[in-house]
């Protein structure tokens, strides 16, 4: 079964409960329009914080009695796309990212109606409803194929297609903050401006390193030719929502209220 739901509502529902419920705070990421402010990181903030990056996928409902994996895993399941086939190599970016030491993540939900999503948004359980791989963990895609991660709702693994390949080390709910909170330990650094801007030169050389075309090109020298005439937040975000497809969340050590 298609999802319902779209990928901004989905996004727009757990960004609000990250913000009001946990504390996160945003670079671009959609938003009700009641916490436009309050969710907006302040580069003066002074504050330890954690980067985040999330590229959200929406997912089939899989219940037919044709379904790939009906023999190996039974049904239901769900299952997203994780690039088209010609757009594989747009993994490389987001594992350059995890090698910046930054968590990055695919964000799938367990629900695909909207009645779902609802529900989840009113429960307040759309953390709890939403699965998160990292890139790293997924591996190698097969490249001119349709790479597709499956899942179940209470499974710590999935299934890559077409391999047919277990992948482990899925986070599901709440656990993405007890790995905010290990970054905690280690992570030390302050995300002022001149932190946000040199991620986005790092973001834009990397990005070179994948795509080689003549356009590319001409379109990352002009985003880094103006970087100066905008905000570093802006910088960031821009790179990261037109090039990565993610969007950037912030959870300072000062902020955090799940503890």
């Amino acid at each position: 079964m298609k999802p319902e739901i779209t990928d901004i509502s989905y996004s727009t529902s757990l960004t609000f409960e990250l913000v009001t419920q946990y504390g996160f705070l945003t670079l671009g990421a959609p938003i009700f329009p009641s916490l436009r402010k309050e969710s907006i990181y302040q580069t003066d903030m002074n504050a330890k914080s954690v980067l985040l990056f999330f590229q959200y996928k929406l997912s089939e409902h899989i219940i037919g009695t044709k379904a790939s994996l009906r023999d190996d895993w039974g049904v239901p399941y769900y299952r997203f796309l994780i690039h088209p086939k010609n757009k594989n190599q747009r993994l490389e970016l987001l594992l350059h990212l995890e090698e910046l030491n930054h968590p990055v993540y695919y964000v799938a939900p367990e629900f695909h109606t909207k009645s779902g999503l609802y529900e989840s948004l009113m429960q307040k359980t759309v953390l709890d409803n939403s699965t998160f791989w990292s890139p790293r963990q997924i591996g190698p895609l097969v490249r001119s194929e349709r790479n597709m991660l499956s899942y179940k709702k209470d499974s710590l693994f999935g299934i890559l297609e077409p391999e047919k390949r277990k992948v482990s080390g899925a986070i599901k709910g709440i656990g993405l903050l007890s790995e905010i909170k290990l970054k905690f330990e280690t992570n030390k650094e302050v995300n002022d401006n001149k932190r946000l801007v040199n991620l986005g030169d790092q973001m834009l050389e990397n990005y070179l390193k994948v795509f080689h075309s003549f356009k590319e090109k001409r379109l990352t020298s002009s985003i880094w030719k103006n970087r100066d005439l905008i905000d570093a937040r802006d910088y960031l975000s821009l790179i990261s929502i037109l090039l990565y497809d993610c969007y950037v969340y912030i959870v300072a050590m000062e902020k955090p209220v799940w503890d």
